[in-house]
């Protein structure tokens, strides 16, 4: 175990005096002890941009504080914290982590067991560029890239875009597939209308229908006769006719608005988004120099957007019936 004595040094993020009775957390890649509220700031140590120099904090303030003497006031006596390693099973204060850590920091993917470092590289992108990128679930999506890493085209199942199809891609902020499918699935339902329009002619037969067999059903559990039998064979059959009208507009419709459009998009979804994510880190590696400039674009860049994801389901539930609407009022 090595020891660190902090006490009255400056936080190398906001250069204020560190002192034992503030929130203190420690980095377990160089060992630069810093407020919380400044690594919680960035996201990641105040130092990260140093660690790829191999930047050792202890080795850059070999100063120590000597050993308390039973005379010294006990608030000038100094203060030991312990330096973690990434695969302990701690968090940044030494203790058993009550809440988890922040889903796109790249100390979460290192205590989360993947074995990744953040200098590792793979296809030509470091691994802490990616975390920066993904965020939100980034331990998941990383291991499937580095799994198929060399791979030109990537084919997996991808159950958030299955799910929820277009939106996915406006979350993930691919916009332009996202766009595409979004097309897709209206034009899809304008073209299968008449189909819904089906449906909603015979519901109510075939509910008037199914009724009338449950009221059956019922009479012959009450009185098992020849006549109440006959009764409940004829009520059947006619549901049954009814369900036969009903049920291949129903399935033409969900699955040409629904599963196929989904399915294609969960499909090609990872593909599409590592290739994303590799062009927009390698236009930021392009744009500048800076460390610190190149993560704030990648977190701006990568990452998720709710309110898209939102934008692009409402418009797939209101926007047919509205294009429909319009275009009633013209013939």
């Amino acid at each position: 175990m090595r020891e660190l004595y902090y006490n009255e040094k400056k936080c190398d993020g906001c250069a204020e005096i560190m002192h034992d009775d503030e929130d203190i957390v420690v980095c377990p890649e160089c060992g630069t002890p810093q407020h919380r509220e400044c690594y919680n700031k960035n996201h990641a140590c105040v130092n990260a941009h140093l660690h790829a120099e191999g930047f050792d904090w202890l080795e850059a303030n070999p100063e120590k504080a000597p050993e308390p003497t039973p005379e010294q006031p006990q608030d000038q006596r100094p203060v030991k914290i312990e330096i973690l390693k990434a695969d302990e099973n701690t968090d940044l204060h030494g203790e058993i982590p009550d809440f988890p850590l922040p889903l796109f920091s790249v100390d979460a993917t290192l205590m989360d067991g993947q074995g990744l470092k953040p200098d590792d590289e793979f296809d030509g992108i470091k691994v802490s560029d990616a975390l920066s990128y993904t965020q939100i679930s980034a331990g998941r999506y990383l291991k499937k890239f580095i799994k198929n890493k060399g791979k030109k085209h990537l084919v997996s199942w991808n159950w958030g875009a299955f799910i929820f199809g277009p939106a996915w891609f406006f979350y993930r902020k691919i916009y332009n597939v996202g766009a595409f499918f979004l097309a897709l699935v209206i034009a899809a339902t304008l073209i299968v209308t008449p189909f819904a329009n089906v449906v909603s002619d015979n519901f109510e037969s075939y509910n008037a229908a199914f009724t009338s067999y449950k009221n059956s059903f019922s009479d012959y559990l009450k009185e098992d006769t020849p006549e109440n039998e006959a009764a409940l064979d004829k009520a059947a059959e006619a549901a049954k006719a009814e369900l036969m009208k009903v049920a291949p507009a129903v399935s033409a419709f969900y699955l040409f608005t629904f599963i196929l459009p989904n399915t294609v998009a969960a499909l090609i979804a990872d593909s599409v988004y590592r290739k994303k994510m590799f062009e927009d880190i390698r236009i930021a590696k392009k744009a500048t120099s800076d460390p610190k400039v190149m993560k704030y674009s990648l977190l701006r860049r990568g990452g998720v957007s709710l309110f898209a994801a939102l934008a692009a389901l409402m418009a797939k539930s209101y926007m047919p019936s509205l294009i429909l609407s319009v275009i009633s009022r013209f013939i």
